[in-house]
């Protein structure tokens, strides 16, 4: 036999053998490159490890393909890391009409691609993770609530007024702070008042000179402290004045006074400030949001970002319709002759308000 007809003889027989080792995969590649469905990562793993190389083109409308052996998470960059130990290395090659997914099939892989990704995947481990607000407890949290009769609760012309019935606050009116404590444990300083308003004006004043709530308030143990003020500022027509003033008559310079006061004497405690949701004109949630800006202090938007949800007064800061607001006062007053928030209100507002309470700690 010629040594030519041999060699054509034998790389049959390899080829043939080749076919027979890699099998089923290789119908399955060509079942994916006909079909618009993304394949099932897991038969990949079956692929005999004495071949090298495989390409498989799989028609897909979608840019990413997740493939695993076993299972895959997402790193901190987005990236995907395999958690088996034999990891697949991967990379992705964008056609107009397909995805081309090549795919190494050894365990050991000495190619540069695979050292970079396992490196990628090493340095990412090695970095802290960002914490959610999901890993986060308000539980022991020591919470101040400031504010007016939005946070301090009004329920008058009900007879029996509502109550909490049971859990840490039972017996406390149903208002967001306390609903928030009894579900997370946390502990609520309710200090909120009726008819105040942050600035000075008359006898009343978050921040009236010498004996306001603010100076007659020692907030040393708070890890929260909430301002939510601004609908009896609005009903009084207190002035607006500017951004950068420290006039306690004007809602801009109370604001300021406040903020300085707290941050000097409790650095500790974390700030927050919600953008109130009952005021006669926008000029007030407009400057709420400003000075919290201005601080640089979290702000929940209770006006315009918490879109068509609770008790909408003011008009144009949310797009909401006004006669789907109209139907939302309606069902989320306490009656036609009280407007303040019912149990509902409270109860909805609540769910929300903790969420942005945990990005707080």
């Amino acid at each position: 036999m010629s040594f030519k007809r041999f060699n054509a003889i034998a790389a049959f027989v390899i080829g043939v053998s080749c076919l027979v080792s890699c099998g089923d995969n290789s119908s399955s590649a060509e079942f994916w490159s006909s079909s618009s469905e993304v394949p099932d990562w897991n038969s990949v793993s079956s692929v005999d490890e004495s071949c090298s190389s495989r390409e498989f083109v799989v028609s897909s409308s979608s840019d990413e393909l997740v493939k695993s052996s076993s299972s895959v998470e997402p790193d901190s960059s987005g990236e995907h890391v395999e958690s088996s130990n034999s990891v697949y290395s991967s990379s992705f090659v964008e056609s107009s009409s397909s995805v081309r997914v090549e795919s190494s099939c050894s365990v050991e892989s000495s190619s540069s691609e695979f050292m970079e990704s396992s490196s990628s995947a090493e340095s990412n481990s090695s970095e802290s993770p960002a914490v959610s607000s999901s890993s986060k407890s308000l539980n022991g949290v020591v919470w101040y609530v400031v504010g007016d009769s939005f946070s301090a609760g009004d329920f008058e012309g009900l007879d029996p007024k509502p109550t909490i019935k049971e859990g840490k606050y039972a017996g406390k009116l149903p208002v967001y702070s306390y609903l928030i404590g009894n579900r997370t444990g946390c502990d609520v300083r309710n200090i909120a008042a009726g008819g105040t308003t942050i600035c000075y004006y008359d006898t009343y004043g978050f921040t009236k000179p010498e004996n306001g709530i603010m100076y007659r308030t020692d907030f040393s143990d708070a890890d929260i402290i909430t301002i939510y003020y601004g609908i009896n500022d609005s009903h009084n027509q207190i002035p607006i004045g500017n951004i950068d003033d420290m006039d306690p008559t004007t809602f801009y310079g109370a604001f300021n006074v406040a903020l300085d006061y707290l941050t000097k004497n409790y650095p500790k405690a974390k700030i927050g400030i919600i953008v109130s949701n009952g005021c006669d004109t926008e000029d007030y949630p407009e400057a709420t949001e400003q000075i919290a800006i201005k601080w640089g202090l979290p702000y929940l938007d209770l006006d315009g970002g918490v879109n068509g949800i609770t008790m909408l007064r003011s008009s144009s800061r949310n797009p909401t319709p006004d006669a789907e607001k109209k139907e939302i006062l309606k069902q989320q007053w306490v009656h036609e002759h009280n407007w303040h928030p019912n149990e509902y209100a409270h109860e909805l507002e609540s769910h929300f308000i903790e969420e942005w309470l945990l990005t707080l700690l």
